[in-house]
């Protein structure tokens, strides 16, 4: 930077009057009303002397209080840091403020703090800015002088960040004009821009420092720091190196007083200061819009800074700084909640101030709330209570004895307690109002808001409950009455009923505990006459509390036991007694319950009945286990007289009196002791077993006679048991003789006769074995004589179809020559094998299955046919009506596959070699075979979709040489290959759609080959081209996708077709339809027909007209005439444009000779169609 020197002369002869016209004071420099009437912000400079340039705080705020900032009404710790700053600066010594020391300067100052040359320097020195000539004129005085440039240089840079921090406690760091001030400064002070950031920075860390000093922290502190940035123009990065600066600095002055230790104490002022410093970096970051990347940089270097904290400690005590503030803004938020001051959007914009997320302002709103809720029912605020210490609680218990003594003692304690009367306590009118104002503004949904009445209410409405229930328990109050109390105290607190629901259940389990607890007692101790009677009370106190919470109408409690009484459950109002509790205490008052007559006959009235089943479900006890304990109790009884009843029976001479007297000595046992059926079923069942058994053993052949057979209908009467209760065990018993009677009926042949039928179901009846138990032995004794047929026809089978070696290959035995296997190919008609006939063998089989009404059919829907009607009287006329009819669908419930016996695959060619005999065989069993096919398949076990592939794949065979041979000797199919072709699709079970399928397929495949042949050896004729295209049009084969022409063979095709028509003239323009005809036939589109056509024409013009030129450069005149009518009926087919090119001379000398040949005969118009024609394919001019 140039400075302009003047010379001290100047400074000596200037008058005093000029240097009384400048008031210079630390910092201001105050231009007289003569000259501007202005005052301007000034560096303090070392020039002045220590004792005037060091100003107090207080000195500064006074003097500054004419502009009243906020920063200056805020009073921050930020703005003394920069007044101690300033101060620090200005007693640092320099060269410049040595050389001021000279007396000559000082006298001719007066009473300035500066020379007088000071201020003429900044009279004359040319600059725009008052500041700028003053520093120039100390410049110019200095250099007068003797100080060096350097040293001056130097100085003034020196003083420039106490020219900022002055600035900034002059102006405010949110005046007008501060941050244009701030940036004067660089020019004035001639600093370059990197140093002045830097300047900047230290700026703005200082008064960082400063504010982080006050340990109290302000809202306001936020907007100060933001408006401090920007007055020093400060970018993200700027301020990242600040609060890293000033996070050093702090730390370090901090620690020189305070302990580590001591700063872990989070209510140290010196570490709340620090917090402090985490929370207004966190804050400050997150304004400045960091990126997520940056933040984590910049604030992870404060906090490493601050004490090595890690990210998420630092975060966190920055957070505990921000949420006292907001929970004041909650707090100011419920106070103004009805004067409608406050609104969600206004706790928005704090949570993003004060960097609060949703998340934890959900949780200081559910607190804000349920402080609310306290407040409206007229309660303190809870206070967290201090954990008392027990000077005990470290001292080991040595015995149970000691904890139960324990225990009891706090039971004792807290039943002695009064019972406190919170009754008066409710919500204060307008309270719902005015929680759901605050609801609303808070932004919390019902359920939270539910939750935090019920938690603030719950203990008042359970005392006011329980002492209700107790009332209702102790018949003082109805049950209608104890509910209303109940529900009226609900709706004093405000609760709702899904609250309500699940304390009311914790109340009941509390009231019905109670007498539990106390009659447990007493059944430890064996006290069976308390513990009857408190059971009793307990059922009755049990019965009160359902009939209270029927008049709540609520579905959830319809099952009452199952929802208070869960014995898996300790907070129940059985959870707390142990299994063996539960069970003595039942066993007590079972026992309790029997009676016992004056005779010692035990009984059990309908009334203990009922109590203990209502017991059982209080004391989580299962049926069974209660049916249990009547087994065990009165099974014995039960036992012994059924057994004595049973013998008696099966002695044999039953008689009605009998059974009617052991009905009653039975009945009178289950009276008395209330048994259930099932109990007595269980008991009576194995002892009729038994007799079964017994029965079995001693009847000849093991088939019961008939008074056995009486015997056991009496014994099923005596025991009340259904028929259909024995059918097992009569069918394990009897069912081996069951099935031999069904082997001897089936004799020899294999078939049971008629006659034999009756005899079966009579002995079915005997034995006692039910239908389902009786069809399937029947099955199964038909499986075993089956099953040997079976494998019969498979070992043919093999032999039929495997050669020696596979045969012994797959047997493991050597079977010596193959009978049946000729070693040559198939034979026989139509080319299928019918070697090894077994189909005498097959008949059999299917004789024997449907013989003895093996299958199975049942309808599965209707159809409708048309029958003919003989007319009523003679003369009439026959009618035709339609019915319905019902279709059956045939189920085989034994099969070859099923046995096991044969595998699918021999499977599969049995029924192959079944069918093709069926087709091929010209006997009369031909017609017995073809209905049998679908039988024989079911037998096999084969699906119906199975045998229709196997019949189509040797239908596709048939087919295939039929058609074969009857189109290479017809050329095409007639009607009696039709004819046939459909007999055969009946006898092979072939579909429609598949038959037609099948025979379009062998059609494509001939029309193919003979396609193949005509085209792809040597050069067909027209006739021959024509011939093939009508036969595949007669048949309706599509040339392209059904015989699989190419599209280039059918162009190929077509001009081989016409070109000799053209050549000759048979085909000429005229021809059209026959064109047509051609192209559509086949399967060229109208456009490639006319291609095909134009293509041909050129090629032949060309060679006529290179004909034309030729002869007539020989002279052969007459020839190139006649080559000329062949060129006219070309271009009559293209209107006579044929792009010809030729000479002029060569076209009209032709034309002229075409124009004078000989026309007679010819009509008129002829003559001039055809010159016309030939005058524009040779391009003649008119």
């Amino acid at each position: 930077m140039k400075f302009s020197a003047i010379a001290f002369a100047t400074v000596v002869a200037s008058s005093a009057s000029t240097a009384s016209a400048f008031t210079v004071s630390p910092g201001v420099v105050n231009l007289s009303p003569a000259s501007t009437q202005r005052t301007v912000a000034f560096p303090t400079t070392a020039t002045q002397p220590r004792s005037r340039a060091f100003i107090s705080s207080r000195n500064v705020a006074s003097s500054s209080s004419s502009s009243p900032t906020s920063l200056n009404l805020a009073g921050g710790g930020g703005t003394e840091a920069l007044q101690d700053y300033i101060t620090s600066l200005s007693t640092t010594a320099s060269p410049l403020v040595t050389k001021m020391k000279n007396p000559k300067l000082i006298k001719l100052a007066g009473v300035a703090a500066v020379p007088l040359s000071y201020a003429l320097g900044a009279a004359m020195t040319p600059s725009r800015r008052l500041a700028a000539r003053a520093v120039g004129g100390v410049v110019a005085a200095v250099t007068a002088g003797g100080v060096g440039k350097n040293a001056v240089e130097e100085d003034v840079r020196r003083s420039c960040p106490s020219a900022i921090a002055s600035r900034l406690v002059e102006l405010g760091v949110d005046g007008d004009f501060v941050s244009d001030g701030i940036d004067r400064l660089k020019e004035d002070y001639g600093v370059e821009e990197e140093d002045f950031t830097t300047m900047k920075t230290e700026v703005y860390s200082v008064y960082l420092v400063g504010m982080a000093k006050n340990p109290l922290a302000k809202t306001a502190e936020l907007k100060e720091l933001a408006n401090l940035r920007e007055a020093l123009s400060l970018d993200n990065m700027q301020v990242g190196q600040a609060h890293a600066d000033a996070a050093k600095t702090f730390y370090r002055d901090v620690t020189r007083f305070t302990s580590v230790e001591e700063l872990d104490d989070e209510d140290h002022p010196d570490r709340v200061s620090l917090d402090k410093m985490l929370f207004l970096t966190e804050r400050a970051f997150r304004q400045g819009k960091e990126t997520d990347e940056a933040f984590t940089f910049e604030f992870s270097r404060v906090a490493k800074a601050l004490g090595e904290l890690s990210m998420s400690e630092a975060l966190e005590r920055a957070k505990d700084v921000a949420r006292p503030f907001y929970e004041r803004a909650l707090a100011s938020t419920r106070s103004k909640l009805e004067s409608g001051a406050v609104n969600s959007d206004m706790l928005r914009r704090a949570r993003v101030t004060l960097g609060i997320t949703d998340e934890e302002a959900k949780e200081m709103h559910v607190e804000s709330f349920a402080q609310e809720v306290r407040s409206q029912l007229g309660l303190p605020d809870e206070e967290e209570e201090e954990d008392e210490i027990d000077i005990n609680q470290d001292k080991r218990v040595e015995t149970v004895a000691e904890i139960e003594a324990k225990m009891q003692k706090m039971k004792e304690e807290a039943a002695s307690k009064p019972v406190e009367d919170t009754s008066a306590i409710k919500f204060k009118d307008g309270a719902f109002d005015q929680l759901s104002k605050l609801q609303e503004v808070l932004g919390l949904n019902d359920e939270d808001a539910d939750y935090e009445v019920a938690a603030a209410t719950e203990r008042y409405w359970r005392n006011t409950a329980l002492q209700t229930l107790d009332d209702a328990i102790a018949g003082t109050k109805d049950p209608a009455k104890a509910w209303g109390i109940i529900q009226s105290r609900q709706k004093e607190l405000f609760l709702k009923d899904s609250s309500m629901k699940s304390m009311m259940t914790s109340i009941i389990m509390q009231s019905l505990g109670k007498p539990l607890e106390k009659v447990n007692t007493f059944a430890r101790v064996n006290n069976a006459a308390a513990t009857y009677d408190g059971l009793i009370d307990a059922i009755a106190a049990k019965e009160t509390c359902k009939d209270v919470l029927k008049e709540a109408g609520w579905s959830e409690f319809e099952d009452f036991e199952k929802a208070c009484f869960d014995p898996f459950d300790k907070a129940s109002a059985c959870g707390f007694l142990t299994n063996m509790d539960r069970h003595n205490m039942y066993q007590i008052f079972f026992q309790r319950s029997v009676k016992v007559d004056e005779e010692g006959g035990k009984s059990i009235s309908d009334e203990a009945k009922a109590r203990m089943k209502e017991l059982r479900g209080m004391l989580g006890i299962s049926d069974e286990e209660g049916e249990n304990q009547i087994r065990n109790f009165f099974g014995p009884e039960l036992q012994s007289v059924l057994v004595a009843a049973v013998e008696e029976v099966t002695r044999g001479n039953t008689t009605d009196v009998l059974l009617q007297n052991m009905k009653e000595k039975i009945g009178s046992v289950i009276s008395n002791f209330q048994l259930e059926d099932e109990m007595v079923r269980s008991y009576a069942g194995p002892l009729y077993n038994r007799a079964v058994e017994q029965i079995a053993s001693t009847a000849p052949g093991g088939i019961p006679s008939k008074d056995q057979v009486e015997t056991l209908a009496s014994l099923r009467e005596l025991l009340s048991i259904a028929m259909e209760d024995v059918y097992e065990v009569h069918s394990n018993t009897f069912g081996s003789q069951y099935k031999k009677g069904i082997k001897e009926a089936l004799g020899t042949t294999g078939v049971i006769r008629e006659e034999f039928r009756a005899p079966l179901e009579d002995l079915k009846s005997r034995l006692g074995v039910s239908d389902q138990a009786a069809k399937d032995i029947y099955l199964e004794a038909l499986s075993e004589r089956m099953k040997p047929m079976i494998e019969y026809i498979s070992n043919e089978m093999e032999r039929l179809v495997l050669t020696n070696d596979q045969l012994a290959q797959k047997r493991g035995d050597d079977y010596g020559e193959d009978y049946f296997k000729s070693g040559q190919q198939a034979s026989g008609k139509l080319g299928l094998g019918t070697d090894g006939n077994i189909m005498s063998d097959i008949m059999n089989l299917i004789d024997f299955y449907v013989e003895n009404d093996i299958v199975e059919k049942s309808a599965v829907g209707t159809k409708k046919v048309e029958k003919k009607v003989p007319a009523d009287e003679e003369g009439g006329e026959e009618k035709t009506i339609t019915v319905e009819e019902p279709v059956y669908e045939s189920a085989y419930p034994i099969t070859a596959m099923g046995l096991q016996c044969i595998d699918e695959k021999v499977a599969e060619l049995c029924y192959r070699q079944f069918v093709v005999s069926s087709f091929t065989d010209q006997s009369p069993n031909a017609a017995r075979y073809e209905a049998s096919k679908a039988t024989f398949g079911g037998i096999l076990g084969l699906t119906a979709e199975k045998m229709e592939e196997i019949g189509s794949n040797i239908g596709g065979m048939v087919y295939d040489n039929y058609i074969t041979q009857s189109m290479s000797t017809k050329g095409a199919l007639d009607q009696q290959d039709m004819m046939f072709l459909a007999n055969i699709q009946g006898k092979l079970g072939i579909s429609a759609e598949k038959g037609e399928q099948m025979m379009l397929d062998t059609q494509k495949k001939i029309i193919s080959e003979e396609a193949s042949a005509l085209l792809d050896v040597g050069s067909p004729t027209p006739e021959q081209i024509k011939a093939f295209r009508e036969k595949c049009n007669s048949m309706g084969l599509d040339l392209e996708t059904d015989v699989g022409l190419s599209k280039s063979r059918l162009v190929s095709m077509f001009s081989m077709e016409i070109t000799p028509g053209i050549d000759s003239g048979d085909i000429t323009i005229e021809s059209a339809e026959q064109l047509q005809e051609i192209q559509e036939s086949l399967g060229l589109s109208e456009e490639e027909g006319e291609e095909v056509i134009a293509t041909l024409i050129q090629e032949r013009a060309n060679g006529v007209l290179a004909d034309v030129v030729g002869c007539m450069l020989r002279g052969m005149d007459a020839v190139a005439v006649e080559s000329m009518e062949v060129l006219v009926q070309y271009a009559a087919f293209v209107d006579g444009d044929l792009g010809f090119e030729v000479e002029e001379s060569n076209a009209n000398k032709a034309y002229n000779m075409f124009e004078n040949k000989d026309w007679s005969g010819v009509d008129e118009e002829e003559v001039e169609r055809q010159k016309a024609l030939l005058k524009k394919a040779l391009g003649v001019s008119a």
